[in-house]
């Protein structure tokens, strides 16, 4: 578990890891259904993302790593404005 926090600021990888337990919980419902995919569950599952890559950037903002954090936030942005996409096609349905 050292290798996990080593130059890693510990509270952001602890939130990173929990997390990654909706993420994948999430992501078995999104392709569970048989006839295309389940828009809602997709558009928590891009929030929860994006959430997780700003998380990234913040930490990586911290710790002076300017380059990789401006694209952990633009990556943070683009799951968020697909989430934001994704609720509206539910809701055009």
């Amino acid at each position: 578990m050292k290798f996990l926090f080593k130059n890693r600021i510990k509270q952001i990888v602890i939130i990173q890891l929990l997390l990654l337990i909706p993420i994948f919980i999430i992501g078995i419902l999104v392709f569970r259904v048989k006839e295309g995919v389940d828009f809602f569950y997709l558009g928590i599952f891009q929030g929860i993302v994006a959430l997780y890559w700003f998380l990234t950037g913040i930490e990586n903002y911290i710790l002076k790593k300017r380059g990789s954090a401006l694209i952990f936030f633009i990556l943070g942005v683009m799951f968020s404005l697909l989430s934001l996409e994704t609720f509206h096609i539910l809701n055009i349905k």
